[in-house]
């Protein structure tokens, strides 16, 4: 492929991904050629490596904006959008945020772009026995653009464990309501791989509370039951609640109330 047919097939890119599609060339070559797109405003750097094309040369912006959750998975060499992210990728979140998070296990620093903060988490310990969370990470087409993201059981379980970094409780429990269906056997493994007595009580409450919906069977949730805490744990600490007794799970007030009535 030629540089400028890269360039023009490409809105948002890595240096990586441009040296891939000219296999072959020197890496001084590849250098040369993002200096001269810099030099001619046509494209604009995110940070070390990562790049946005500028359809109005010599602008100090895009002049459309590009896809912030596959530049997301671009921010560092193993970057996998994931937690609210990862509900707005997959068409959940109940609000859209500025804010985008991605996990990695590079030591890289957050970075503002346009309006927008780029976070990077690090991936619970227990991912590093399981070729750090791959088996629950997908590939996402976003108009073209090929982007990483947390499947939709990982990401369920991830913002239950992370409600502070996902949005806060409530945003959460109504984003979750959006999901039309989880497959039990990925999801169990993943509360498996992460070996949380919390997140299995979390996790099980929110599929016994959408069992029904969601046709969860009675085996899952009678296993994620066996994983519960000896101690009642909190879905939100700052929020208080209710004893949920089967879970060890104190629930917000307003959202067993919300569950109750079946309004989500």
């Amino acid at each position: 492929m030629k540089p400028d047919a890269f360039l023009a097939s490409h809105s948002l890119f890595t240096r990586e991904e441009l040296a891939e599609a000219l296999h072959g060339r020197r890496p001084a070559t590849i250098d040369a050629h993002l200096a001269r797109w810099r030099r001619q405003g046509r494209i604009l750097r995110v940070k070390n490596g990562v790049y946005v094309r500028s359809e109005a040369g010599g602008a100090s912006q895009p002049s459309s904006l590009p896809d912030f959750v596959a530049l997301a998975s671009r921010m560092a060499p193993d970057a996998v959008t994931a937690y609210h992210t990862a509900l707005e990728a997959h068409g959940f979140a109940q609000s859209l945020f500025e804010r985008f998070t991605f996990v990695t296990r590079t030591r890289v620093k957050p970075v503002d772009f346009l309006g927008r903060r780029f976070v990077p988490v690090r991936p619970r310990a227990p991912l590093a026995d399981h070729g750090g969370g791959a088996p629950w990470v997908e590939l996402v087409d976003r108009a073209g653009l090929e982007a990483r993201v947390t499947s939709v059981e990982r990401t369920v379980v991830d913002v239950l464990d992370r409600p502070s970094i996902s949005g806060g409780a409530e945003e959460v429990w109504r984003s979750l309501a959006s999901v039309p269906a989880v497959d039990p056997e990925p999801l169990l493994g993943y509360v498996r791989a992460l070996g949380s007595h919390t997140v299995a009580a979390r996790v099980g409450y929110f599929l016994d509370v959408r069992g029904d919906e969601l046709a969860v069977p009675g085996v899952t949730l009678d296993e994620l039951e066996s994983m519960r805490p000896r101690q009642a744990v909190y879905l939100d600490r700052s929020l208080g609640g209710r004893l949920i007794s089967r879970w060890n799970l104190i629930v917000p007030d307003e959202l067993v109330g919300r569950a109750a009535g079946g309004a989500w």
